[in-house]
């Protein structure tokens, strides 16, 4: 059933999607928070809810899909940080509620009397935010659930532990979440649970994600060799703000804040960790949520460009994506370029829905243009044929543009300062091609493109020169102030070799009149005239006499 999707999809669509704007503008010339592309993806995310869940493309026996618990709830938490209605995180936690069973716990999947410490958390914190009672979440107090996970003696109190016949996977990530739930619910456990989570910290600011082994006797960070983490730190750093009136946890955030800042690539994204170290954009998501939230307004802004240039969207005739895909994330490049194949398959759209329900938030910090953007295209003249860029600058960091030329509809996107670089295909011959320049609002400009094609440049010579006098180059057919050069190869037996004649243009009627003298000893000389380009040229011989 799709009906509660189609419900609430229209509910997010409608006006009444309202964007917290928390992010100043970096400069005098940045412009306002642009509310359109986290209202897209909100609004692509919600319709991907079947009976308030997301569902993985993998099927149980009687080939019913199985629910993605967990992005369900990102889902839930991403839709309430970007101002969703009530109704919308409403839904998803009463669908979680209603099968939470499956989620915190193994027993129905021969894992008897077990007890997930992470999602138990997750879930906790879903019920908080939703505004629903944790202490009775789907018949089950998850509180009490939560404070029966959580060592209390030696090296590991205030660690979160799975209670499992499969083992024990509770992580960095689930103590988060925990740390969050248990200071909102106001329960006893909250501080040594915080504590050690501060302990996951390394000295250099990240926090790492893997906890030690449960019987080592040192757990902290620094003690057991623990490695980088940008989601870890990023999940801290958001798991920890209600509780930043505490100067030590105020600390430790501020030192993580900073190390995110040194772990953003140029381009505004985030790779995950050294095994995962490509730019995507979970990791993106939620490190540029983080710093948005932390007050560092640059940073947030370029990983919310480079968010917004994997986000599918049409633009003018520039349609490259399936329209029941646009407004989505996409995980990372190659994700991007297969959403423009077609239709997302049911894995591509799975990890799109995953991508968009984490990375969501971080749209807040989306920034409209400093200014009306502009097309340009600087050179006088381009070689005929191949393809070449057109500029845009002034563009909204991240947002989508498309050139249009014939036929031909080329989509890019903006960098982080507002500047994009469309190739357009240049006809082969000589011509001015005008290209329009759109953005999802409008058809903004347009760029002329003046090409020289492939031609054999007339010119004329006198044919004999007496030995001393002057030779007369008139060069005619070139285009209006096209530069040129001329090349002069004397006779060989002659007191020079070769001149040169270059940085030259013809004048408005693309003509060009040059004399030299030519040497005393008589022979063959030969004049090369050359074009802007190499394939415009030509050359002539004339004969030094006595």
């Amino acid at each position: 059933m799709r009906s509660t999707a189609r419900r609430v999809a229209a509910v997010l669509a409608a006006p009444a999607l309202t964007l917290s704007v928390l992010a100043a503008t970096s400069s005098p010339a940045s412009a306002a928070v642009d509310p359109g592309p986290a209202t897209a993806a909100g609004t692509w995310l919600v319709g991907q809810l079947d009976d308030g869940l997301l569902l993985s493309p993998y099927v149980d026996s009687e080939g019913n899909p199985y629910p993605d618990f967990g992005a369900s709830i990102d889902a839930a938490l991403s839709l309430h940080e970007v101002g969703a209605p009530a109704p919308v995180v409403g839904g998803i936690s009463d669908a979680v509620a209603a099968r939470v069973d499956e989620y915190v716990t193994g027993d129905a999947a021969g894992d008897p009397d077990s007890t997930y410490a992470g999602a138990t958390a997750k879930a906790a914190v879903l019920a908080q935010t939703a505004g629903d009672d944790p202490t009775s979440f789907g018949g089950v107090d998850l509180i009490q659930s939560l404070e029966g996970v959580v060592d209390t003696e030696g090296a590991t109190n205030g660690r979160i532990v799975d209670v499992s016949t499969f083992g024990d996977y509770a992580n960095t990530l689930g103590q988060s979440f925990a740390a969050q739930a248990l200071d909102t619910a106001g329960s006893d456990l909250a501080d040594p649970v915080t504590d050690f989570l501060l302990d996951q910290q390394c000295a250099a600011g990240f926090f790492r994600q893997s906890f030690a082994a449960i019987d080592a006797a040192d757990q902290t960070c620094d003690g057991s060799g623990g490695q980088p983490d940008v989601d870890a730190t990023s999940l801290a750093v958001q798991s920890l703000r209600s509780q930043l009136d505490d100067t030590d946890v105020a600390g430790h955030v501020a030192d993580a804040v900073a190390w995110l800042k040194t772990a953003q690539n140029a381009n505004g994204s985030f790779g995950a960790d050294a095994s995962l170290p490509n730019a995507n954009a979970n990791s993106t998501g939620l490190a540029g949520y983080a710093l948005f939230l932390s007050g560092e307004t640059e940073a947030a802004q370029r990983a919310a460009a480079w968010l917004r240039a994997h986000q599918a969207t049409n633009v003018a005739h520039c349609v490259y994506y399936d329209a029941a895909d646009t407004g989505s994330l996409a995980y990372d490049n190659a994700s991007l370029k297969a959403a423009q194949a077609g239709p997302m398959d049911d894995q591509l759209r799975y990890t799109a829905q995953r991508a968009t329900a984490q990375a969501l938030p971080a749209l807040r910090a989306a920034q409209t243009g400093p200014g009306d953007p502009q097309a340009l295209f600087a050179a006088e003249y381009v070689k005929a044929g191949g393809k070449k860029p057109v500029g845009v600058v002034q563009a909204a960091p991240g947002e989508a543009l498309c050139a249009m030329l014939g036929e031909q509809s080329v989509l890019g996107y903006a960098n982080a300062a507002g500047e994009g670089h469309l190739p357009v295909l240049i006809p082969t011959k000589t011509g001015t091609s005008r290209v329009e320049v759109a953005n999802a609002d409008r058809t903004f400009g347009t760029a002329e493109i003046h090409a020289l094609g492939a031609k054999k440049v007339r010119f004329a010579l006198e044919k004999t020169v007496a030995a001393g006098k002057k030779q007369l180059v008139a060069v005619r057919g070139l285009a209006p102030g096209e530069s040129l050069s001329i090349v002069v190869h004397w006779p060989k037996s002659g007191s020079k070799q070769t001149s040169f004649v270059t940085a030259v243009q013809a004048n408005d009627q693309g003509r060009f009149t040059h004399s030299f003298k030519v040497p005393r000893q008589p022979g063959k000389g030969r004049v090369v005239v050359t074009g802007q380009f190499g394939n415009r040229k030509n050359s002539k011989s004339f004969t030094v006499t006595r």
